[in-house]
């Protein structure tokens, strides 16, 4: 009976070995998936902040709307006053002003990436009475 046996604690030894390499393999791509997402995250809430902040200049200026329509505008990339603006890769800003309804768009391109990221707002700034 003794010699049947021998040899196959190695066996499992191997598949527990396999197991868990398996399991370190999977665990490993996972954070990596989630490390690319919170960039993707981070990037998409710094357009939506500085959509913000542009719409918050225009609603105390909404005398002059059609003075802030422009097409693309590439955001600094040196030193800015709005930091959000230096840490958008490639990142343009575009303004559409129809009357009193207004469209910011922000773009930008992640590094190592070929697809564009594109946030896009729309408000309707409303003159108080």
């Amino acid at each position: 009976m003794r010699q049947q046996q021998q040899g196959t604690t190695l066996v499992e030894v191997l598949v527990a070995m396999v197991l868990f390499a398996v399991a370190i393999v999977g665990l490993l791509r996972t954070l990596g998936t989630a490390m690319r997402d919170s960039g993707e995250v981070e990037y998409r809430t710094l357009a939506a902040n500085l959509a913000s902040q542009q719409l918050g200049i225009m609603w105390i200026d909404r005398a002059n709307l059609a003075s802030y329509a422009q097409s693309e505008q590439t955001l600094p990339t040196g030193s800015a006053a709005n930091v959000a603006e230096l840490a958008l890769p490639n990142g343009t800003r575009s303004i559409a002003v129809d009357g009193n309804i207004v469209t910011i768009t922000i773009k930008w391109q992640v590094p190592g990436s070929d697809s564009q990221r594109t946030y896009s707002t729309t408000a309707t700034l409303a003159v108080n009475n």
